[in-house]
């Protein structure tokens, strides 16, 4: 992996109890820096409706991308933000610590390979299995099924 190359910040950081919350935040920043300087800088990462889990959360926060990018254009600091998508879905604390557990069980075979792609794993040979795996066989159909989703929101705006 390269010095230079972008990445949000790690699945386990946490807003108010809330796994994934900083890393949807970060890429929404990005997205937002994208749209001005009018190409993607997000290098290969997928932001809000479009991404599996940003979705998962979004809905459980019961906001859209739309929202969360609206709040990041608003407030700088990620906190506030954060404290406003909380607030506005009603969740409360017991509610946010347990859909964190949840996503710890759920995605436990998935976290491996996000974390070998991100160079987060230290180097050996499953570490070189998952980050094969997930660039080379689960990533291609999901950034096809991204260009599809992209495309019909482009028709339909």
């Amino acid at each position: 992996m390269s010095e230079d190359r972008w990445m949000p910040r790690p699945w386990h950081e946490e807003f108010h109890g809330c796994l994934w919350l900083p890393r949807l935040l970060d890429k929404g920043r990005r997205a937002i820096e994208s749209e001005k300087v009018g190409r993607d800088l997000l290098d290969g990462y997928l932001y809000g409706d479009s991404d599996f889990v940003d979705a998962k959360l979004m809905q459980f926060l019961r906001t859209k991308d739309a929202r969360v990018t609206e709040l990041l254009r608003e407030f700088d600091d990620d906190e506030r933000v954060a404290k406003v998508i909380i607030q506005e879905s009603g969740r409360t604390a017991d509610e946010l610590r347990a859909w964190s557990a949840r996503f710890r069980k759920v995605h436990a075979l998935v976290i491996p390979l996000l974390e070998s792609d991100e160079g987060r794993r230290q180097p050996g040979a499953g570490t070189a299995f998952f980050r094969f795996f997930y660039n080379y066989i689960l990533m291609p159909p999901v950034y096809l099924a991204f260009r599809i989703s992209e495309r019909r929101r482009g028709r339909s705006a």
